[in-house]
């Protein structure tokens, strides 16, 4: 082998070390700016109880960086789901009689970054003293998803939201949820109108309040 074949072949080798470095420097970016996207649309869903005087009142939030696809919301009281919000004041002991309700609809909805939405108000005289040792057992159990199809949860616990493969009910697609996405307005993003709720514990479909 003559000095120049030496020299061809050293060089072949010096520009496929340039193109493999190239390669992984070019794969390093690629896989940055996927995760910096990830980072850029990850929602946070803060959930608020609010007790005052004659006030019952549960609001979520986004308080992240991108819309969140809220697929289960659930509300367990001591260990057994509570189907209905007037079941927590059946278990507090407070008659339906003399409340109002305001109850938004939380499963398969779109919040926006930064916009509220009212899973429900109460509103009765003294409701709020008499809640507050019930809400005491009251977990508040919420699964969603980011845009690009990240879930998170709070089963294992209700302060943290631990990332999972998927939610166990998802019934909202992403070309629906990016319909739902409209500018926000200074409205709150509340669903349902206020209601009397009906004397004898019933609920307006005639279902008990438990």
């Amino acid at each position: 082998m003559t000095t120049n074949d030496r020299n061809q072949y050293l060089m072949s080798g010096v520009a496929l070390a340039i193109s493999a470095i190239a390669m992984v420097f070019t794969f390093l970016q690629l896989r940055a700016a996927d995760r910096q996207l990830q980072a850029d649309v990850w929602p946070y869903v803060d959930i608020s109880i609010t007790l005052q005087a004659d006030v019952f009142d549960l609001q979520l939030s986004n308080k992240g960086l991108g819309p969140a696809l809220i697929h289960e919301f659930r509300l367990v009281q001591d260990g057994v789901e509570v189907t209905h919000p007037l079941g927590l004041v059946h278990l507090a002991g407070r008659p339906n009689t003399g409340l109002a309700m305001q109850v938004g609809s939380v499963p398969d909805s779109v919040l926006a970054v930064g916009e509220d939405l009212t899973a429900f108000r109460i509103t009765g005289e003294g409701l709020g003293l008499t809640m507050r040792d019930t809400i005491a057992g009251l977990d508040i159990e919420i699964c969603y998803c980011s845009i690009n199809g990240a879930c998170w949860n709070n089963y294992a616990n209700n302060g943290f939201r631990d990332r999972t493969p998927s939610c166990r009910t998802q019934s909202i697609d992403l070309d629906e949820a990016l319909r739902m996405i409209t500018p926000q307005t200074s409205e709150p993003a509340s669903s349902g109108t206020e209601n009397s709720v009906p004397e004898h514990g019933e609920t307006e479909h005639g279902e008990t309040g438990e």
